[in-house]
C-alpha cells in the first residue's frame, strides 16, 4: 500500500516537472511589443545626451523607439562550442506603468526561446536602483531568485548598452508608464 503511495507521489512529480519544462520552452509572445520605424538610432542616444548636458527638458520615448533601437544595436554572436547551434536574437521592453519587462530571445537549434524579466526603477538619493521584481522562463513564471541563471545575460546586455545606460542615468528623474519612458533632465526643484 505505502510502496504504491510512492510510486503515485513520484509519477506526479515527474508529471510536474514535465510540466514545468514544457511550458518553460514555449516562447513568450514578443509580438505585442512594438518596433518604431521612425528616428535614425543615433538619435536617441544623441537625444539622451543633449538632454542631460542641457538640463532643461523632459523627453518621452516611445516603446516603438527603445525597441527599434534595441533591434540595431544588439548584434550577438555566441562564440565556442554552442556558437554552432544558439543564437542572440535580440532583445525587447515592454513598458507598462511603474515597471519595465525586458524580454531576451534565443534560437537553439532553429527554434525560439524567450527569458523575460520585470525590472523597476528608483532613485535613492544621487544614484539610481534597478531592481528585478520577477521573471519567466517562456510561459513559466518564476520568482526573482529563481532568475539568477540568466543574470550573465542581463550583465552582458548592459555592458553592450553601457553609453545608453550611462546618458539615460544622467536625467534627473526617470518615469516608466505606459508605452513610453518620461525623462526629466531639469534640474531638481530645492
Amino acid at each position: 500500500m505505502i510502496r504504491h503511495l510512492f510510486q503515485t507521489l513520484r509519477l506526479l512529480g515527474i508529471s510536474m516537472l514535465a510540466g514545468a519544462a514544457w511550458v518553460a520552452h514555449r516562447p513568450a509572445d514578443v509580438s505585442k511589443v512594438l518596433v518604431s520605424n521612425s528616428a535614425k538610432t543615433e538619435e536617441l542616444v544623441d537625444n539622451l545626451r543633449q538632454a542631460a548636458i542641457k538640463r532643461a527638458a523632459v523627453i518621452e520615448i516611445s516603446e516603438g523607439d527603445i525597441n527599434r533601437h534595441l533591434a540595431a544595436t544588439l548584434k550577438g554572436k555566441i562564440n565556442g562550442k554552442l556558437g554552432g547551434w544558439v543564437e542572440f536574437e535580440g532583445a525587447r521592453i515592454d513598458l507598462e506603468p511603474n515597471r519595465a519587462r525586458l524580454y531576451m530571445m534565443w534560437k537553439i537549434y532553429g527554434h525560439t526561446r524567450t527569458a523575460s524579466v520585470d525590472l523597476a526603477i528608483s532613485r535613492d538619493a544621487d544614484h539610481f536602483q534597478v531592481e528585478l521584481l520577477s521573471g519567466a522562463y517562456g510561459h513559466l513564471q518564476m520568482p526573482r531568485g529563481m532568475m539568477r541563471p540568466i543574470y550573465p545575460s542581463l550583465r552582458a546586455l548592459a555592458e553592450a548598452l553601457d553609453p545608453e545606460i550611462r546618458a539615460l542615468f544622467q536625467m534627473t528623474q526617470i518615469t516608466l508608464d505606459k508605452d513610453k519612458l518620461v525623462l526629466d533632465s531639469r534640474f531638481p526643484t530645492a
